[in-house]
């Protein structure tokens, strides 16, 4: 009897380790852009722990931040390496990201940080619409410069 609980409880902390394991989001990229407008409760390491650059990059960047002894909602921090949707020699053949149209009607072209339920949010339509509509089997593994049809 005793033997069947250890066993019990071994396989729910199994469980649990995994699904806690799979609870986070996927995004095609998660670098902000070239700039970063300062948030209420944000500071510089908060900032380039989000952006995915080192501290030392961000002031690098930024050097009034050295001078400066606070950070205010509003300001804006310039980030290092970052992207704002026009990289001619990178992901997309036409340097495009975003909502566009073609021959056959509505577009969207996958930006690094887009996720798919953001495009669907922004379509009005459910994630598993676009799942069936463009043929994607993992809602998590989308890629920059991939077309997307409402």
């Amino acid at each position: 009897m005793f033997a069947k609980r250890i066993i019990q409880a071994g396989l729910v902390l199994v469980l649990l380790l995994v699904s806690f394991a799979y609870t986070s989001t996927a995004q095609a990229w998660s670098a902000c852009g070239s700039t970063y407008v300062v948030q209420r409760g944000d500071w510089l390491a908060k900032i380039a722990r989000k952006c995915g650059v080192t501290l030392s990059q961000l002031y690098a960047a930024n050097p009034w931040t050295r001078y400066e002894r606070y950070l205010y909602p509003g300001d804006v921090v310039s980030i290092p390496g970052g992207y704002d949707g026009y990289d001619p020699g990178g992901y997309q053949p036409s340097g495009f990201c975003g909502p566009t149209w073609d021959y056959y009607g509505s577009l969207y072209i996958v930006c690094r940080g887009d996720n798919l339920g953001g495009i669907a949010m922004y379509y009005g339509v459910t994630v598993a619409h676009l799942k069936w509509t463009n043929g994607i089997a993992n809602a998590n593994l989308i890629y920059p410069g991939q077309h997307i049809r409402p």
